[in-house]
């Protein structure tokens, strides 16, 4: 191409508008528009719509987070270090975790391999920790369980080194604390429509179940703590499933003499529940342990026997997937670290 031509081919691709994206307002209004301009909080936005095309200036307030987030990537365009680390911290106040993880994984590839990419990459992960333990502390304030529990999730399985078994244990505690404190008031609850004798009796038909469910309980909790170290970490975790699936056979047992008592059917229920959704978050933890050492093979089986009983488990698929992903990416462990996908419960 000669050089006339290629300036011109360069300046026609600059004078571009920038892709159009979607936005939601916090009313509910959706529009398809192009990002102009972005400063104080103001975005000048070219707006599409059937009839034709018009620029107005919003407020950032305006937006749903999701779309006040993508308007500020727009604008920013990152490309550097910075750019995408600011744009990482402004995800997590937005919480929007996916996003921060993806503009971690975009800092951690800016970082380059020059000197200073080790202590950016460690700034990266000391960043990331402290985050994720800022919103566990404050999701467990606002009886946030799901929330608490994702970020545990996500701090124990994919930045373990940066705290130490204590602290994870200590944190592990504090998310335990919070799903105690809801059974025990959907327990008191369910306690206040029987008489004395009669909760008396039905504590002594569930024992045998919770003090099971408990002794999952703990080795769950233990392999979390012990996240630093994937061998023992998975074996708690085999332990974990071992004591959920002693507490449902145990739950079995009480069912059949309780055929005829609806009040213990609902309480054995709830107990269940707890048993195979703690037993499934034993399972996803080994697994993700076992992909930080590349083990895909040992964590796919760990998926799958969530998968035999539940295909239809979103967790079990979206851990293939993950799975997947971190295998495809193996040269680069900090695509798996920074993969902060949706990771709620079922």
């Amino acid at each position: 191409m000669n050089p006339f031509l290629a300036t011109f081919v360069a300046a026609l691709i600059t004078a571009q508008d920038p892709a159009p994206i979607s936005v939601t307002t916090k009313e509910g209004k959706s529009a398809t528009v192009q990002v102009v301009s972005l400063a104080n909080g103001k975005a000048k936005l070219k707006v599409t719509q059937i009839v034709g095309e018009m620029t107005v200036t919003r407020s950032l307030d305006d937006f749903v987070p999701l779309s006040a987030f993508m308007i500020e990537v727009r604008a920013t365009g990152p490309k550097t270090y910075d750019q995408h680390f600011a744009l990482a911290k402004r995800a997590a106040a937005l919480d929007l975790l996916p996003q921060a993880g993806h503009q971690l994984r975009q800092a951690k590839k800016a970082a380059g391999s020059g000197a200073d990419a080790a202590a950016k990459t460690k700034e990266l992960h000391a960043w990331a920790a402290g985050e994720l333990e800022r919103m566990i502390g404050v999701a467990v304030g606002a009886r946030d369980l799901e929330k608490a529990s994702r970020c545990l999730g996500i701090l124990s399985t994919r930045l373990p080194e940066e705290r130490t078994q204590e602290q994870l244990a200590k944190l592990a505690e504090s998310v335990n604390a919070l799903r105690e404190q809801e059974a025990e008031v959907r327990s008191a609850q369910a306690a206040a429509k029987r008489s004395k004798d009669q909760q008396t009796a039905l504590q002594k038909k569930l024992e045998p179940i919770r003090t099971k469910s408990a002794k999952g309980d703990k080795e769950l909790s233990k392999a979390i703590s012990e996240s630093g170290n994937t061998a023992a970490s998975v074996k708690s975790c085999e332990s974990a499933v071992a004591a959920y699936k002693d507490a449902w056979k145990q739950a079995q047992e009480v069912l059949k003499q309780s055929e005829d008592d609806a009040e213990a059917q609902e309480e054995i229920a709830a107990l269940t529940d707890h048993a195979a959704d703690r037993a499934i978050a034993a399972a996803l933890h080994a697994a993700n342990m076992l992909v930080t050492q590349s083990d895909y093979s040992a964590a796919t089986e760990w998926v799958n026997k969530i998968l035999k009983f539940d295909p239809d488990n979103e967790e079990a698929k979206e851990m293939l997937t993950t799975i997947q992903l971190a295998s495809a990416a193996s040269s680069d462990k900090d695509d798996y670290r920074f993969g902060w996908r949706r990771g709620g419960r079922r």
